[in-house]
């Protein structure tokens, strides 16, 4: 079953709002979503498929905005070409694991230097000898 077929067949079990859409990254992209239903809050599901995915805003309106958002933070394509929401249009996708960090690229101060050698630090409290 797709993607899209079982969104659509919870749709049709009473699962009407799509409450959260997002992805996980744990070296290959899986797409999550949340799915409610609005008579009985308390009932969900969770939907889990491996990327890339079409997109499903015609069946939950909610989900462009998380759509968006997903192929932005992700780099995931839906099918459905969208302005970025919060990052420049040129921006790797900044969630993914084999994206460097920016703060990461330089040294910090106060960074431990291998080649030089530590004092030894005693516990507080500990008489000087």
């Amino acid at each position: 079953m797709t993607w899209r077929e079982e969104l659509l067949a919870l749709r049709h079990q009473g699962f009407d709002v799509l409450d959260w859409l997002s992805a996980r990254d744990d070296g290959e992209v899986t797409i999550v979503a949340c799915l409610v239903r609005s008579d009985d809050p308390s009932q969900i599901r969770l939907v889990h498929s491996p990327a890339p995915v079409v997109s499903v805003a015609d069946l939950f309106p909610s989900a462009a905005w998380h759509e968006r958002e997903t192929a932005e933070m992700f780099g995931v394509d839906f099918g459905v070409v969208a302005e970025p929401l919060l990052l420049p249009a040129a921006s790797p996708p900044v969630l993914r694991k084999q994206t460097p960090l920016p703060a990461r690229l330089h040294e910090w101060p106060g960074a431990v230097d291998p080649a030089k050698p530590r004092r030894r630090q005693d516990p507080p409290g500990t008489p000087w000898t």
